[in-house]
């Protein structure tokens, strides 16, 4: 009884920490009713199993075993549930991400703190006093014990199925909560409708800026990585965050309503570099289908007589990016393994990361190389990545002063590298005159997210706008400087390049976007994420749609309402249904698209890589 007690302890122990370190709010009745029962049902469950191996010469290894997974289950649960402000589920876990799990895993390390220590220390002594309890002259649990196991599992169980977990839940009991159950899709289309259409049903037309066209320019994609469209002119404690950014802006295209359609960095290659849409179903290109027939932008100008590079200051091992893209004719593919030298590979954190300023050797002696043939350049930043790291040796911009959210200070400092990093790879080009003639196209792969709403802490999960407004600057010498507020999106980037250099005759019928610079009726981003959950929709010029996996609808008018806090789906209902149909149309769309050119068998709400 003794030791079945203390398991009891255990739970309550997280229910307290949960509550007092974790935003949750007070749980309801309901809530305290059901995570008990589910705290009565484990600790039974583990006490008895602790009771079965006491006679067992493996009692020692299978107690600690046991202590110590119990141990680490917990305060990881605990550290996500602290972090993403809901309950972890096992179907968070991606099997296409298993791949990096020890960066994830040191990753997770860095957001270590004060409640987790505290929470480990007294895991630690209570499960001491369980092993010491734990002896072979304890005796065996009888029959009744495993009536109660069974008992209160089956109870438990039916109490917590009645609704998701919440974040009071029993740990072990809620990680098998599962997901929400998916609403239906009944959308069909034919096989040739494959491509969304972009235009808005509010239908303004948008006059395309007066930029010149034409010239054989050398191209530079850079994606700047983590930087919501919300850093840019912005400061704090009186200092710029991206003041290379900025400047960049004052002499640019500067495209003010720019969204990633999926935040997340391989998907945002994909969706930049080859004008298509993520697979809908969740699963990574790169790894379902690397040889997927679209033709890539580094495809279209190595056949039109360009020299194409591709170089990471992170690894491009991750979700086989580098697998992808050694299928669409760079000339050179370089990552961290390659690029990592001195003194630019000290300090950059677990993901391998080299500083981006590693990038500027390799890349002036490619041009350098065959300087009479043109080049097309993509670059990948990796600061400000999570854990947000900088050099060793780079000075911190912002004193913590207790005004920030979790993480965000460090956040800031590493951005402000970042664009350093930028800006001094600029100057490089620029001093070495491999700026003339060339078209820099810099954009955000997605944003970045500090709790502007619930539970939404780093990039991946949301589709608000912190996680998919971004930056995009297009600067080329003779360009006249301007703001453009249509709405666009990465699929537009391809078009965009072959507009500008005049080769639009390349566009495939398997592009979806269109030319940022063509006029017309504004136009509209599709967007998605799928991690655990699926989130669809729409940015229209003044509405925004989100389509939730379980149905739920969300709408915001971003002209009155930038931060998307106030739902009006329910006081909108012709304007949700109006953009409820296009996100479902599109969604079906793009599974015919993967039908048609694929051959893909898309399975919504079920991401696998499927990967052979």
């Amino acid at each position: 009884m003794a030791t079945l007690l203390l398991w009891f302890g255990v739970f309550l122990l997280y229910h307290f920490f949960v509550f007092v370190f974790a935003s949750g709010g007070a749980p309801g009745i309901r809530d305290i009713l059901s995570a008990l029962i589910g705290d009565a049902a484990c600790a039974l469950a583990l006490d008895t199993a602790l009771a079965a191996v006491r006679q067992t010469h493996m009692r020692r290894v299978a107690t600690g075993g046991m202590l110590l997974g119990t141990g680490a289950f917990l305060l990881f649960t605990f550290g996500f549930t602290r972090l993403y402000e809901r309950p972890f589920t096992w179907s968070f876990i991606r099997t296409d991400s298993l791949s990096i799990w020890r960066e994830n895993f040191i990753s997770a390390l860095y957001e270590f703190g004060l409640p987790h220590f505290l929470l480990l220390v007294t895991l630690v002594a209570v499960f001491y006093l369980i092993a010491r309890r734990n002896s072979p002259h304890s005796g065996p649990r009888h029959a009744a014990t495993m009536l109660g196991v069974a008992c209160s599992g089956i109870i438990g169980a039916w109490l917590i199925q009645q609704k998701p977990p919440g974040m009071f839940s029993n740990p072990l009991v809620a990680s098998f909560g599962g997901k929400p159950r998916a609403a239906a899709v009944a959308v069909t289309v034919s096989a040739d409708d494959v491509i969304p259409d972009l235009d808005s049903p509010e239908g303004r037309l948008m006059l395309p800026p007066d930029v010149p066209r034409g010239k054989k320019k050398n191209v530079i994609l850079y994606f700047i990585e983590s930087t919501p469209r919300s850093v840019i002119d912005k400061k704090v404690q009186g200092k710029e965050l991206t003041p290379h950014l900025n400047r960049l802006k004052q002499r640019s295209l500067f495209f003010d309503r720019h969204y990633a359609n999926f935040p997340l960095s391989i998907n945002a290659f994909y969706n930049a570099s080859c004008s298509a849409y993520a697979l809908p179903d969740g699963a990574w290109i790169s790894l379902a289908l690397p040889d997927f027939p679209v033709p890539c932008l580094s495809q279209i100008l190595k056949k039109k007589g360009y020299r194409t590079v591709g170089l990471h200051a992170g690894y491009l091992g991750y979700a086989k990016q580098k697998r992808f893209m050694q299928k669409r004719d760079f000339d050179l593919l370089m990552d961290a393994e390659t690029v990592k030298k001195p003194p630019y590979e000290k300090g950059m954190g677990p993901w391998g990361a080299a500083d981006e300023r590693a990038l500027m050797k390799p890349l002036t002696e490619f041009i350098a190389a065959d300087p009479q043939k043109p080049f097309f350049a993509t670059l990948f930043a990796f600061a400000p990545h999570h854990p947000y790291n900088t050099p060793e040796d780079y000075p911190e911009l912002l004193n913590d002063d207790g005004g920030f959210k979790k993480q965000q200070r460090t956040y800031f400092n590493s951005l402000h590298f970042a664009d350093e990093a930028f800006g001094t790879i600029l100057a490089d080009l620029t001093q070495k005159g491999l700026m003339k003639d060339t078209i820099l196209i810099a954009f955000g792969d997605h944003g970045e997210a500090f709790y502007e709403h619930r539970g939404n802490y780093n990039h991946p999960f949301f589709i608000y706008e912190e996680n998919i407004r971004v930056p995009l600057f297009i600067w080329f010498e003779g360009i006249k400087p301007g703001e453009v507020t249509r709405v666009t999106s990465h699929v537009d980037i391809l078009p965009t390049v072959l507009d500008l250099l005049d080769l639009k005759a390349q566009l495939s019928p398997m592009h979806v976007g269109h030319s940022m610079l063509k006029g017309g009726a504004a136009s509209v981003a599709h967007i998605q994420a799928f991690w655990q959950e699926e989130f669809s929709g729409i940015v229209d010029q003044r509405y925004k749609f989100i389509r939730k996996e379980t149905g739920a609808r969300e709408l915001f008018d971003l002209t009155a309402d930038a931060g998307e806090q106030v739902n009006l789906a329910d006081k909108e209902p012709a304007v949700s249904e109006l953009y409820n149909r296009l996100t479902e149309k599109a969604f079906a769309q793009k599974r015919a698209y993967y039908k048609k050119y694929g051959n893909y068998e898309l399975v919504r709400f079920k991401p696998s890589s499927q990967d052979k």
